[in-house]
């Protein structure tokens, strides 16, 4: 299951997402965290960070924003996620494509922080 990267987590925690999850990343010592499940034993740890899947970061998405004559629309398939929110005159405000080599899991992630940036959600 592909889950939310290292630094995107971090910064999902750091912005307040909450969420149920079973993955964390775990750093023992000072090298690369490591991706762990809920249940597997781990020694004291440094560093614990949620990691969440796709699946749960979709859910805390709004299913469609509108207020003040503006909108946004939301399209997704297995290679891209776009995020579109437009004014009253159809003018997009921003526009929110997966980057290259991204799991869809960090686009969606990245979509939910700039959505808390911008005070949408």
């Amino acid at each position: 299951m592909k889950t939310t990267s290292y630094k995107i987590s971090r910064e999902l925690a750091e912005a307040g997402f909450k969420a149920e999850t079973d993955f964390y990343w775990a750093k023992w010592n000072e090298g690369d965290p490591e991706l762990v499940h809920a249940k597997d034993g781990t020694p004291p740890l440094i560093e614990k960070v949620l990691a969440w899947d796709l699946e749960t970061i979709l859910e805390a998405l709004p299913e469609s924003v509108k207020f003040h004559n503006k909108s946004a629309w939301f399209e997704m398939d297995k290679n891209f996620i776009i995020y579109e929110f437009t004014d009253e005159d159809n003018t997009c405000l921003f526009d929110f494509h997966k980057q290259e080599n991204e799991s869809l899991a960090d686009t969606a992630a990245r979509l939910w922080l700039e959505l808390k940036k911008k005070k949408i959600i």
